[in-house]
């Protein structure tokens, strides 16, 4: 019998470990941390896949969906790999549902950027997971939630079905939701048809005859799924292009698949991208005893939001997806030779602290040292230490365009996507006081990784395929170059290729 070791407990992983194993072979499952699911289980568990057969199957098509990407084709693209994702992400999907517990909801969000040729409108391509319950042997391994994250599903948020009963009731229950929701189904499809699981495992060695686990060489053939390098310093340093401080995702992603696959001599792809995003640190906040910080989602589409850099300007639509607000904070200024929105601030006024949570502070708490208050936007520039004129001339413009209901400067609130909030995006900044809080460029995990084909078998420097050795995941180079086409590429990409590395390792 073929045996498969899979390196890491993801998305990407536990679809590769059941691929494997639908597919015939022994299959290990290793996990260097203490708990399964990785950055996966912090997440929203959203997955972008056109032509699903959830909300998509009546309008989309792979035409419309080729379109779509070709128009986003920018940076390290793999083509083959983009048409083996239309063809293979609905089936994928699709088996999920019908071999798991795993079950799908439309999710009210449309294409990131509907309005170019072949986008899709909300609830099409974009879904999230429904709410579900696991056997406690299951949820006991499983990482949990970020504690802030409340047990509720993006549509329950963004719709207003979510409530304090609900809340309560989830978690009387212990009801899972988001990525929660897809690892639970997961782990427990992989323990149910026999696959080993192992924890606090860390493979750092690989040759054509297999891994190295607990100093015991296995014959295997092996899937890296380990996530990506985000938390490894040296390796940010050497490939992404600019600094990152605002790390969102789990602390196991150290790069170890990125290392093995080098020292097999793998050809490399998209190293200096990630899936970027804005952040916002509040003190305490530790997964693993590491810091983490918070991905800045729906706070700054809000009406009344604006974001400015270290100069005290506006520079990008606040309202656009997060990948696009995270990689408009790495301009570089050459004059000053610092990045100018890296930090930058995110500035607000009364009306939007009475209504919503900033970080961990809930409306009516006493506001703390990282939340700048002023009466006045002249006071809170002095505070954030930008420009006063620039920033008070910036709030002014925001202003009067917002009140005629426009954003000629970065077109904000144009777009479907800026409005998938459920409230008008464009509002003046006219309640004093006013408030500002930090933002660093983050990213939920890096893109780059050893090139694979379609099938996930990892590529060499020579263009020949190395045997035996499979990626996917963060662990692999993304086909998506620059973009981020809609919410939930991320957990897209990682359980297709995920399900196409598992099922290649079982099989050649």
């Amino acid at each position: 019998m073929v045996k498969v070791v899979v390196l890491g407990s993801g998305a990407a992983g536990l679809a590769a470990a059941l691929a494997a194993r639908a597919a015939g072979a022994e299959v290990t499952l290793v996990e260097a941390t203490s708990t399964i699911g990785g950055t996966t289980a912090l997440s929203s568990g959203a997955v972008w896949v056109p032509g699903n057969h959830v909300g998509g199957s009546t309008v989309d098509s792979i035409e419309q969906a080729r379109l779509y990407l070709g128009s986003l084709s920018a940076g390290d693209t793999a083509p083959a790999l983009l048409e083996s994702y239309l063809v293979k992400a609905p089936q994928v999907a699709r088996r999920l549902e019908d071999t798991t517990t795993l079950r799908w909801q439309p999710l009210p969000y449309p294409d990131c950027h509907r309005e170019r040729p072949g986008g899709m409108g909300s609830g099409v391509r974009s879904l999230e997971p429904l709410p579900l319950t696991v056997p406690a042997s299951v949820s006991a391994l499983m990482r949990p939630s970020s504690p802030w994250r409340p047990p509720l599903t993006v549509t329950e948020m963004t719709s207003g079905a979510a409530t304090p009963e609900l809340v309560a009731e989830r978690l009387r229950t212990g009801t899972l939701v988001g990525g929660q929701a897809m690892v639970g189904a997961l782990l427990s499809a992989v323990l149910d048809a026999g696959v080993e699981v192992r924890i606090s495992t860390r493979v750092t060695d690989w040759s054509p005859d297999g891994v190295v686990i607990d100093g015991e060489r296995h014959r295997a053939r092996v899937v890296l799924a380990t996530g990506g390098f985000e938390r490894n310093s040296a390796l940010l340093k050497t490939f992404l292009r600019a600094p990152v401080r605002g790390l969102i995702g789990a602390p196991g992603s150290r790069g170890d698949g990125l290392r093995l696959a080098m020292a097999a001599g793998a050809a490399l792809g998209a190293m200096s991208e990630a899936w970027w995003c804005p952040s916002l640190r509040v003190p305490g906040d530790e997964i693993d005893g590491e810091p983490v910080y918070r991905m800045l989602f729906a706070e700054r589409a809000r009406p009344g939001v604006i974001m400015v850099d270290q100069r005290g300007r506006r520079f990008t639509n606040e309202a656009q997806n997060y990948n696009d607000v995270g990689r408009a904070m790495h301009a570089f200024s050459a004059e000053d030779f610092r990045f100018d929105a890296d930090p930058s601030w995110m500035v607000f006024d009364a009306a939007v602290r009475e209504r919503h949570p900033i970080g961990s502070v809930r409306p009516g708490d006493p506001e703390p040292e990282w939340l700048l208050r002023a009466d006045t936007t002249a006071e809170l520039a002095k505070l954030m230490g930008v420009h006063p004129v620039t920033f008070v001339d910036a709030v002014d413009r925001f202003n009067r365009n917002a009140e005629a209901g426009s954003d000629p400067d970065f077109g904000r609130g144009r777009g479907e996507y800026d409005r998938a909030g459920g409230e008008p995006t464009l509002r003046p900044l006219s309640e004093p006081p006013y408030f500002a809080v930090m933002v660093h460029a983050g990213l939920g995990g890096t893109k780059g990784g050893p090139r694979t084909d379609e099938h996930g078998r990892v590529v060499h420097v020579d263009g020949s395929v190395i045997p035996g050795l499979y990626a996917a995941g963060n662990a692999a180079a993304s086909p998506f170059g620059l973009a981020y086409p809609g919410t939930g590429t991320t957990l897209g990409q990682a359980l297709t290729f995920g399900d196409s590395a598992g099922q290649a390792a079982a099989t050649d």
